[in-house]
Parts: structure tokens; C-alpha cells; sequence
């Protein structure tokens, strides 16, 4: 049975809105439109288009290179910081060497010629080591032997080899308490007798009426007189025919870094 005409007009006007007619008749203008400018004028939809794809393309540069930015600001930081450790470990290297070089010119003075003994470093000393003992890193190996009389910077002398190994080697101070060293005091070379009085300091006794004063040098024998230390106090008692004379070393056995062995 068929549906009077009317009824099924009707519903076919329902399914087409007016909103979805203008929309079609859109863009079927649109394509006639497209297809008359590709027709008469081929270059005018590249010509319109261009700006577009410029301004596209500004942008997607733009993020490239805000992103390369980012990438090179990255790399710049972690070389500048690189670049600030290792400046700082070379200050710190470059301290170290001009310690060393002030330590060895006070020791060696300015001469360029190769030292006559035999150039150590201390290990250990006073109060690392036993009281006026040192232990230096050169033994037997490098020429040290036992007796070899050490010194101190200027030739200052400071002990004598105790004890030597193949890399090492004790050195026993002039200072060390009970050892006794003989030599000179003052101007008129007075004979003395030094007794270490531990921690790098002697002690002798003169008669009362020597020559010998505070300030005055004290010497033992070497290579000629050698100055080890100098008189800073006098002990005298109006009972005693003798005075206690204390003397001082020249150098600091407790900061010492290097020192040299006689061959």
C-alpha cells in the first residue's frame, strides 16, 4: 500500500535542514570557486597561500632555534663549569708548586748547580715521630748512609743518619734528649760541649767567667765551623763556679719539609 505523496515529502524535507543545505551550497560554491581561479589564474592560489606556509614556517624555525637555544645554553653551562673546576685545580697546583719552590730555594739557595748531597723530603717529624727523630724518604738506594750528617737550609746542620732501609732512612737530631755534640760558642770559638734538651733546643754549662754572651753563635764541626744555633739565655748562680748557657737551633725542626744528606 502506498504512502499518499505528501506524507513522504514531508519527511524528506525533515532530513534536509536548512542549516545543511546552506552548508552544501557552501562548499560546492567553494570547489566552483577553486576550480575557476586554477583555470584562469593558475598562480593565484600559491599567491594567497604563500603567506601562510611563510608565516608556518617563521614559526617552526622560531621553536628550532628556541630549542637549539635552549640545547646551547645547556652545553655553555656545563663547559663554563668544566672550564671554573679545572681553573681551580690549577690555582691549587700552582700553590702547591710555589710552596715547594719557596721550600727548596730556602733549602738550596739560588744556585743552579745539582746539590752536593743528597736531596729528602721528611715523611715524618716531631710530633708525628719520636721527639728529634725524622724519617726522610731517601735510603740506601739513593747513597744514604748510616752517620751521614743531615742539614737544614743554608747548610745548617741538623743530625745524623741513625738507621737506613733501601727508600728510607731515621735521622737522629743533635737535639735529641742526652745525645751530646761538641763544638764552639762566640767569637773566640769557646769549646762547648751541647747536650740535647729535646724538642730542637740544647743546653751546656761554661765556666762563669767565659767570654760567651746571649746572642752569640754556636757552632759544630763539619766542613769548617758550622752554625747550629745561637745562645738566647744564661743561667748563673752566685754559688756555682758555672753557667747553664741555652741555646736555640737556626732552624725549625718542626716545619722542616726538606733537607739534604752529605754523600
Amino acid at each position: 500500500m502506498k504512502m499518499p505523496f505528501s506524507r513522504t515529502h514531508r519527511r524528506r524535507n525533515a532530513l534536509l535542514t536548512p542549516g545543511m543545505g546552506l552548508a552544501t551550497a557552501g562548499v560546492v560554491v567553494f570547489a566552483v570557486v577553486i576550480l575557476i581561479l586554477r583555470t584562469v589564474f593558475p598562480g593565484a592560489i600559491a599567491f594567497v597561500a604563500d603567506p601562510l606556509w611563510r608565516v608556518g614556517s617563521g614559526l617552526a624555525g622560531a621553536a628550532g632555534t628556541t630549542a637549539g637555544a635552549g640545547i646551547d645554553q645547556a652545553t655553555l653551562a656545563k663547559e663554563r663549569d668544566q672550564l671554573l673546576a679545572e681553573n681551580a685545580a690549577l690555582r691549587q697546583q700552582n700553590a702547591t708548586l710555589a710552596a715547594r719552590s719557596s721550600d727548596l730555594t730556602r733549602l738550596l739557595g739560588t744556585r743552579t748547580s745539582a746539590p752536593e748531597g743528597i736531596l729528602a723530603s721528611v715523611l715524618a717529624r716531631p710530633p708525628v715521630s719520636p721527639y728529634d727523630l725524622y724519617v726522610i724518604d731517601q735510603g740506601t738506594n739513593a747513597g744514604v748512609r748510616v752517620g751521614a750528617r743531615v742539614e737544614g737550609p743554608g747548610g745548617a746542620p741538623v743530625g745524623t743518619v741513625e738507621d737506613a732501609g733501601p727508600a728510607t732512612a731515621r735521622v737522629l737530631l743533635y737535639s735529641a734528649t742526652g745525645r751530646t755534640t761538641e763544638g764552639w760558642a762566640g767569637e773566640t770559638r769557646m769549646p762547648i760541649t751541647l747536650e740535647g734538651a729535646g724538642a730542637g733546643s740544647f743546653r751546656a754549662s761554661l765556666p762563669r767567667e767565659s767570654a760567651v754572651a746571649v746572642g752569640d753563635q754556636v757552632y759544630v764541626s763539619g766542613d769548617g765551623a758550622l752554625p747550629i744555633g745561637t745562645v738566647v739565655r744564661l743561667d748563673t748562680d752566685p754559688s756555682s763556679p758555672r753557667a747553664i748557657v741555652h741555646v736555640r737551633p737556626l732552624v725549625n725542626i718542626f716545619s722542616l719539609p726538606y733537607v739534604t744528606v752529605a754523600r
